[in-house]
């Protein structure tokens, strides 16, 4: 598998997909545009929403502090909800433990999927390397749960130091 990501703007909110193992100066990057594109939605003036695609995520030297000040960043910009999907339960405790200490527990869900749908394809196949500047038709198979609460919100399960 490539390593790959992609951080682009929707007109609800932030798309962020990481795939693959990707380098320090890739994550550097992706931290760079999501910083960006946070400063440019909240200059909008409205609430609006995350979806974070961990695929087959992997990060030697995994750097928490960073994703606690984006997620405390996209907080103060204006972000409502956020959904992070994931294929790993390892990697959605070190997540959760992020969003703990972030304070953004109340507005963040993590959505695993299940393992069928992993082996079969990943999130949602692989993106071709590099920054991925061009996803048309993405389809979030796999993700109705994640998609319905980055989009109308409702009740589902919440984050917990027990998870």
């Amino acid at each position: 598998m490539t390593a790959s990501y992609l951080v682009e703007l929707k007109d609800w909110g932030l798309h962020v997909r990481l795939q693959g193992t990707l380098s320090l100066e890739q994550r550097d990057t992706v931290a760079r545009q999501v910083q960006s594109h946070c400063a440019a939605l909240g200059a909008r003036g409205t609430p609006w929403s995350t979806l974070v695609e961990f695929d087959r995520f992997e990060a030697e030297g995994f750097r928490p502090e960073i994703v606690i000040a984006l997620m405390k960043l996209a907080r103060t910009c204006g972000q409502l909800r956020c959904a992070v999907v994931m294929s790993d339960w390892d990697w959605a405790s070190v997540m959760a433990e992020a969003m703990i200490a972030a304070g953004i527990d109340d507005q963040a869900r993590i959505f695993v999927l299940a393992e069928g749908l992993q082996a079969e394809s990943g999130l949602d196949g692989d993106l071709d390397g590099g920054p991925a500047t061009d996803f048309p038709g993405a389809n979030f198979s796999g993700m109705d749960s994640a998609m319905a609460w980055v989009l109308s919100g409702g009740v589902v399960p919440m984050v917990s130091k027990a998870a």
